[in-house]
Formats: C-alpha cells, sequence, structure tokens
C-alpha cells in the first residue's frame, strides 16, 4: 500500500504506525507549535503595550517651545525658538530610535550663539510625532518637510540634516530651492555605490511583521544596552557614548507604535538616492568622517560627488563618526558657523 493510499483512507482504516498517523502527528506537532508560537508573541506583544506610552507623553527633546503639526498621515511634533533673520531647521535621522535629540548640541549651541529662529521637526513615526501603522515612504518625509517649510517656517531656511534626513532637505532644495537658502548635510547617506535594496531582507521584514515576530524582535533591538553597543561599534569612532543619547534613544524607542516607521527603514523603503545631491543649485556643504572604515555609513563616493556640482556642493571631512555633534563638536560648529555666518 503507497503512502497516497495510506491519505487517501478515513482514518479508522489506516495502519498503526503508518505514514499517515505519522504524518498527521508530526502535523499536529507542527501546528502547535507554530500556533504557540503566535499566541506566545501575541501575549509578549499586549504585555509589553501595557508599559508604553503615547509618543506625546515623552518628555521634550530640546528646550524650545513644543507645536504640533497636520500631516496626511498625523500629528507631528516639532520644536521652536523664536527670533529673528533667517530661520534654522534642524532635521534628525531615521533609524530604530530616532528623535530630535540627535540634533540637541547643535540646537543648543545654535540657541547660544545666534538670535535666529531655531527649528527642529520630529518625522513621523519618530520623537514625539505620532506613529500610525501606515506603509511608510520616503514621499512621506518629503512632503512634511516641504509642508511644514511652507506653512510654518514660510521664509528660506538655512537646513542642517542628519543621515537620512540629509536626502529628504537635498530633494526638497533640488525641486523648491525658493523654500531653502543653504543646506548643511552632516554624514548624508544615498552617497556609497556600494548601497543597495535586499529583496530577501524586505521580504523578511516583512513576514516577520505579519506574524508579529518583527515588533519583538524592534524592542530587543532598542534596549539601551543594544543602542549602546550600535553606537560604540558602528556610529561612534573615540569617546565614550554620552549616556543622554542614549537614554532619550531608548526612551524614544518605547512609544506605542515605535516599531512601524524602522521596519520599512530596515526594508530599505525610505532612501530618495544621490540623484538630488547632483541637481542641487544652493550652496550645500557636505560633512563626513575622515575614515568610515568602521561605521554602517560609508562615504567612498563623496568628493566625486561633489565634482559633479562643484559650483553648490562643498565637502568637509571630521576626524568623527557619524554623529559629529556629540563626538568632536567644537571641530563640527566651527565649520557649520562658517558656512551659514552663525559664529
Amino acid at each position: 500500500m503507497s503512502d497516497s493510499d495510506l491519505v487517501n483512507q478515513e482514518d479508522g482504516h489506516r495502519l498503526p504506525g503508518g505514514s499517515g498517523e505519522l504524518g498527521r502527528k508530526t502535523a499536529l506537532v507542527t501546528g502547535s507549535v507554530a500556533i504557540g508560537a503566535l499566541i506566545t508573541g501575541s501575549v509578549v506583544r499586549r504585555l509589553r503595550h501595557l508599559t508604553l506610552q503615547e509618543p506625546q507623553e515623552l518628555r521634550p527633546a530640546l528646550e524650545a517651545e513644543v507645536a504640533y503639526m497636520e500631516v496626511m498621515e498625523g500629528r507631528a511634533c516639532y520644536y521652536r525658538r523664536d527670533g529673528s533673520g533667517v530661520p534654522i531647521v534642524l532635521l534628525h535621522s531615521i533609524n530604530a530610535a530616532a528623535s530630535s535629540h540627535e540634533m540637541k548640541p547643535v540646537f543648543d549651541h545654535l540657541a547660544a550663539q545666534t538670535k535666529r529662529p531655531i527649528y527642529a521637526l520630529d518625522w513621523i513615526g519618530f520623537g514625539r510625532s505620532e506613529r500610525p501603522p501606515v506603509r511608510y515612504s520616503s514621499s512621506i518625509y518629503v512632503r512634511q518637510l516641504r509642508r511644514f517649510l511652507s506653512e510654518h517656517v514660510r521664509q528660506p531656511a538655512d537646513l542642517i540634516a542628519l543621515s537620512l534626513g540629509a536626502e529628504y532637505a537635498a530633494e526638497i532644495a533640488h525641486r523648491l530651492p525658493y523654500l531653502v537658502r543653504r543646506l548643511v548635510l552632516i554624514s548624508p547617506t544615498g552617497i556609497s555605490s556600494t548601497t543597495q535594496q535586499s529583496p530577501w531582507r524586505k521580504a523578511l521584514v516583512s513576514a516577520s511583521d505579519s506574524v508579529g515576530a518583527f515588533e519583538i524582535f524592534y524592542y530587543r533591538l532598542t534596549k539601551p544596552s543594544s543602542l549602546r553597543r550600535f553606537y560604540e561599534r558602528q556610529v561612534f569612532l573615540g569617546p565614550p557614548v554620552p549616556d543622554e543619547l542614549v537614554a532619550y534613544a531608548a526612551d524614544t524607542a518605547n512609544v506605542i507604535g515605535a516599531h512601524h516607521a524602522p521596519r520599512y527603514f530596515i526594508q530599505g523603503d525610505l532612501s530618495v538616492g544621490a540623484a538630488p545631491y547632483i541637481g542641487l543649485s544652493v550652496p550645500t556643504l557636505l560633512i563626513a568622517p575622515e575614515n568610515d572604515t568602521n561605521l554602517v555609513q560609508r562615504f567612498g563616493d563623496l568628493e566625486r560627488l561633489a565634482a559633479a556640482n562643484p559650483v553648490h556642493l562643498r565637502v568637509a571631512r571630521l576626524p568623527s563618526g557619524l554623529m559629529p555633534q556629540w563626538e568632536t563638536p567644537d571641530a563640527l560648529f566651527e565649520t557649520i558657523d562658517s558656512f551659514l555666518g552663525t559664529g
């Protein structure tokens, strides 16, 4: 009797211990394990949610007025220090635990150094902004920045953007140069020719999110100890990672919906690419590390990119990692002040 015959027989006629019974038992065990994993994951997530706060309950990242703007995806937070003259807008990076707190040293320096208006924007899905379960894309962030500049800043501004935030700033300056006077792009992404999306990674992250596993993984990834290791090994080059940076990163990751936007970042869905840099028509300063060997980002194409737009692009290399505002602030501030005229 064949295996197919065993499978097609009624349960009462199957041979004891035969492959049909073994297959049935295996299926039951496998199914039970899968169901158990789903149930366990669901329970873990529910228990975790009891400890989470709403994004707007986070302590402010900066010593400034907290305000909100409406975008299609929800309410987005921004910080404001009033003044006179050309406004300065700070844009944080996008990663697993990003917020305007990343730009705090820059904000504090400018607040003490100049009387100009200063703004800092929390991207939707990060910081004190809402974290809706939407399909995040680069167009969401480009649209948010355009709306913020045109409706809330309302005059050409100097933009200081970090990492992936630099791509959105460059895209706006390229498409709508009347909104931007000058650009300072710190550790801008989209520079390295080795950057590429991985269909395998995208499929894996999407599948893990569909069963709730990504959320569990995310909260393990954003524990203070994990964040500190990441900063030490892939972001900073020299001095110890500031406790203040780690603490706020962990806080901003522990709010309701914090895992939604990072999922699309990890999938590689949020990049604009290098094209806007080449087409820039406003004075732009690109700031990158002197040595990127041990960093998560690469800048091998930076000088070549600047050579493609020599009129508007200028490069400055600093002896620090990807967050010079925390690692070598004096060198960064001297460079920024000279370029923007804030010294």
